[in-house]
C-alpha cells in the first residue's frame, strides 16, 4: 500500500506502479493533519510517498529523503527501522538519498520554523506522515522528494519546475518501494 497525500503524487505513483507491473495499491489520503487523521490505519506494510522540504543544508531539490523516524508536535516519534534498507534500494536504483528524522507540521515550514525543526534534529519536513502512521501497525516507510531547502525556497517562478521534477522522481521510485516495502 502506497499512501500519497496529494492527487498529483498519487497519479505519479500509480504510473510508476503500472509501468513496473507491481500489485501495490496507491491511496490518495489528502493533505494536512486533519485529513491524514481520517485515514483508516493499515495493518500491512505501507509507504508514505510525496513531496517535502529539507530543513538542513546539504540536501538539494530533487533529492530523496527516507525518514528514520517521523514526529509532530502532538505525536510521539515513530521509529522506522526499515529506513536503511529502503535507502540502500533507492541508492542502488540511482537516486540521491538522505536519511534522518522527518517532522510533520500543520502549516508550511519556512524561514525560522525550518531552523527550529532542524535544531530539533529533523532533516526534512512534511504535512502528513506522523498522522498517517500514528496508529499504523506493521512495517512502514516514509519517502519524500525534496522540492525546497533553506537556501532554495520555493518561489512561484521555480515552483512548477521543481514540482514536476519531484513528480517524475516519485513515478520512478515507486516501483523500487513496492518491491522493498509493499
Amino acid at each position: 500500500m502506497v499512501l500519497c497525500p496529494l492527487a498529483m503524487e498519487a497519479r505519479a505513483a500509480r504510473r510508476g506502479i503500472r509501468r513496473a507491473g507491481s500489485g501495490a495499491t496507491v491511496v490518495c489520503t489528502g493533505m494536512g493533519p486533519k485529513r491524514s487523521r481520517t485515514v483508516e490505519p493499515r495493518s500491512g506494510p505501507v509507504a508514505v510517498v510525496g513531496m517535502g522540504g529539507a530543513v538542513v543544508d546539504g540536501i538539494d531539490p530533487g533529492d530523496v529523503v527516507v525518514a528514520t523516524e517521523v514526529s509532530a508536535d502532538n505525536v510521539s516519534p515513530i521509529g522506522l527501522p526499515g529506513a536503511d534498507a529502503v535507502a540502500k534500494s533507492l541508492q542502488s536504483a540511482g537516486f540521491t538519498v538522505h536519511t534522518g528524522p522527518v517532522a510533520s507540521v500543520a502549516e508550511l515550514a519556512i524561514g525560522p520554523r525550518r531552523k527550529e525543526l532542524a535544531d530539533r534534529g529533523a532533516v526534512a519536513v512534511d504535512m502528513e506522515s506522523a498522522w498517517l502512521l500514528e496508529h499504523h501497525r506493521g512495517s512502514a516507510a516514509v519517502v519524500r522528494v525534496v522540492t525546497d531547502t533553506p537556501s532554495h525556497e520555493l518561489r512561484s517562478v521555480v515552483a512548477p519546475a521543481r514540482i514536476y521534477r519531484a513528480l517524475r522522481t516519485i513515478r520512478r521510485l515507486t516501483p523500487v518501494l513496492s518491491k522493498e516495502v509493499c
